[in-house]
C-alpha cells in the first residue's frame, strides 16, 4: 500500500493508513454512485474521504505504468491549484492499493469545505442570480487565461461563498481531471464551457459574459458552445438508447 500524507497532517497518519479497513463501516456517507464520498472526524478535524471506483483491467495497467491514479492526480492538482491562487479543499493524503502488482483501489483525503454548490443558486432557480453568474463567467475566463482548465466544471463542482461585504469567492472540487498549460487553445476552452450546464438560458448568459471578458465575438462564441452542447447531448442520447437496447 502506498500512502502519501501532507506534512501538515502527519498526526493523522495512523488514521489515514487504516482507512482501507475502516472506510466501509465508518464515517458518514455523503455521496455514493460510481465513487463513494464520506465524511470522517479524526482528532477534531473534519475530513472528506473519496474512494474511487475500482479501475478496469486496462485502467489498472495505465494507472500503474503510464499515468498517475485518480487519487494521485487529485492530490497533486489540488496543490497546483492552491499554488496558483485557486481555492480548493486542502489535500491531506492519498492511498493506492495494488493487487497482482497493479493498482486496484485508491483513496483521496482532503479537508472539508462548507461552501455552496452553484447548481442550486443558478440552475434550480428560475430567475437565476445574474450578478453571481457574471462573476462565475469572469472566474472561469480568468482560469482559462491562466492556463487552468477544470476537467468537469459542472456547477456542482464549483462552489461559492458570499462574504459579508458582498464579495463572491469560488472554490473548486473534484479536480482530478484538470489540465494545466501555458496557453489553452480557443477550441479547448469552448469545449470546456459546454460542460458548465445544460440549462440553455443560463449557459448563453454565462458564455456571453465570458466572451465579453476575453474580448471574443459574443455571438460566435455562444453559437459554438451551444452547438457543442447539442452534439454532447445527442451523443449521450445515442449512448443511452444503445444501452437500453443491448444491455437489458
Amino acid at each position: 500500500m502506498k500512502t502519501i500524507v501532507n506534512d501538515d497532517f502527519r498526526s493523522l497518519g495512523d488514521f489515514i493508513k487504516s482507512l482501507p479497513e475502516t472506510f466501509e463501516s465508518g464515517g458518514t456517507t455523503l455521496y455514493k454512485a460510481r465513487n463513494t464520498v464520506k465524511k470522517f472526524i479524526c482528532d477534531g478535524i473534519d475530513l472528506i474521504v473519496k474512494r474511487y471506483k475500482r479501475p478496469n483491467a486496462v485502467q489498472r495497467v495505465v494507472y500503474t505504468l503510464f499515468r498517475p491514479s485518480k487519487a494521485a492526480r487529485a492530490y497533486s492538482y489540488a496543490n497546483i491549484l492552491l499554488d496558483r491562487g485557486y481555492a480548493t479543499p486542502t489535500p491531506i493524503a492519498y492511498i493506492e492499493i495494488k493487487k497482482g502488482g497493479l493498482i486496484n483501489e485508491c483513496y483521496f483525503i482532503s479537508t472539508v469545505t462548507t461552501d455552496t454548490p452553484l447548481y442550486d443558486a443558478l440552475v434550480e432557480t428560475p430567475d437565476f442570480d445574474r450578478e453571481l453568474a457574471a462573476k462565475l463567467a469572469q472566474y472561469v475566463a480568468q482560469m482559462h487565461i491562466d492556463g487552468v482548465m477544470h476537467g468537469d466544471p459542472n456547477l456542482n463542482n464549483i462552489l461559492y461563498h458570499r462574504e459579508a461585504d458582498g464579495t463572491i469567492r469560488f472554490t473548486l472540487i473534484d479536480t482530478n481531471r484538470s489540465t494545466f498549460k501555458s496557453n489553452l487553445s480557443k477550441s479547448s476552452c469552448i469545449s470546456n464551457l459546454v460542460r458548465l450546464t445544460h440549462r440553455r438560458d443560463l449557459l448563453e448568459y454565462l458564455i456571453s459574459r465570458y466572451a465579453e471578458y476575453r474580448k471574443w465575438d459574443v455571438d460566435d462564441t455562444v453559437r459554438r458552445v451551444i452547438e457543442g452542447l447539442d452534439n454532447f447531448e445527442h451523443r449521450r442520447e445515442v449512448k443511452y438508447r444503445l444501452k437500453q437496447k443491448y444491455l437489458k
